[in-house]
């Protein structure tokens, strides 16, 4: 009897966790990028909510995730966020393209590497804001396209 609950407990567990994987692979937002000027190097993108708008872009550090893809091809890529609860978001992602980790910009701060903001907002002389780049997450399985800029 003891080793019918137990089997039945591990059983019950199993279910329990592939619910939970289930319910967040149903929550995927998709970023199709694309506009890469090569196949080098890794995009990355970082998501930021509207529970602290002014961290939005260059606070990685308050965003809610950072994503990236092991590759770009044929100048386009995806870059998924899995486990995303519904609400409202903005995306600043770069073309790491020397894979150094980080968004590299010339001595008077000018962009070296491509990037690009959620809604294709071009920035003219400084970063948009949250609110430029906000976007609706609904939830389930949702994809935006973005187009790289350089």
């Amino acid at each position: 009897m003891l080793h019918r609950l137990g089997l039945l407990s591990i059983v019950a567990t199993l279910a329990v966790a592939a619910a939970a994987f289930a319910q967040d692979s149903k929550h995927i937002l998709r970023v199709h990028l694309d506009g890469f000027r090569s196949d080098k190097g890794k995009p990355h993108c970082t998501l930021y909510s509207d529970r602290d708008p002014s961290a939005f872009p260059s606070h990685s550090e308050k965003a809610v995730k950072e994503s990236q893809s092991d590759s770009i091809a044929n100048k386009s890529a995806e870059v998924d966020f899995a486990g995303l609860p519904p609400g409202k978001y903005a995306l600043v992602c770069f073309h790491d393209e020397n894979n150094n980790g980080k968004f590299d910009e010339n001595a008077i701060g000018m962009p070296k590497e491509g990037y690009c903001f959620s809604n294709n907002v071009k920035p003219l002389f400084s970063a948009p804001g949250f609110d430029r780049c906000a976007f609706d997450y609904k939830g389930g399985d949702q994809s935006i396209a973005i187009t790289m800029l350089y």
